[in-house]
């Protein structure tokens, strides 16, 4: 398929460590699992803090782990996205350029190792964040995830033409 052709839209790209954790930031937006864990990691760490002051206050002897708590629970909120992304950055190095083409019947992404063609239904959902659209599978936990960064796009009159795309075969979350 032509990079002008009509009924779709092509993209080219590289994914980046930064693509990636743009996308698992975004994946919390549709997946309940993913933003409870995130609420419940949260809710964890202000909660150790409060313990912290509390003792504080009553001048009472802290254990060092009620100290630990709220660190251990702010690294997770803050340092997993940015862990996975490392790691799925060095992976998707080896995969070098993609180029995915979107059209009215499939999504089909295509690299140096592998070519694999989605239907619609593979992937019902999908978020947008100012530099990306991310498809999400149709389990609860959105466990799988394609990364179409709008950069892909050779003018932002393509990218433009990916959203109506979408909307007419995915649901915005």
């Amino acid at each position: 398929m032509d990079d002008l052709t009509v009924d779709g839209v092509v993209l080219r790209y590289r994914l980046t460590v930064a693509d990636y954790k743009e996308a698992l930031v975004a994946r919390t937006k549709g997946s309940a699992s993913a933003r409870r864990s995130r609420r419940l990691s949260i809710a964890c760490c202000v909660l150790g803090v409060v313990l912290v002051v509390l003792m504080v206050a009553t001048d009472s002897d802290i254990p060092v782990p009620v100290y630990v708590m709220p660190v251990v629970f702010g690294l997770l909120v803050w340092g997993t996205p940015r862990l996975q992304s490392r790691q799925f950055g060095k992976l998707s190095q080896e995969h070098g350029d993609y180029r995915t083409t979107v059209t009215d019947s499939d999504v089909t992404i295509a690299h140096q190792q592998a070519t694999a063609t989605m239907t619609w239904q593979a992937a019902p959902r999908y978020v947008e964040t100012p530099r990306l659209f991310v498809l999400l599978s149709a389990d609860k936990n959105a466990t799988c995830l394609t990364i179409l960064p709008k950069r892909g796009a050779p003018d932002e009159a393509t990218a433009e033409r990916l959203r109506p795309l979408l909307d007419r075969h995915r649901t915005r979350v």
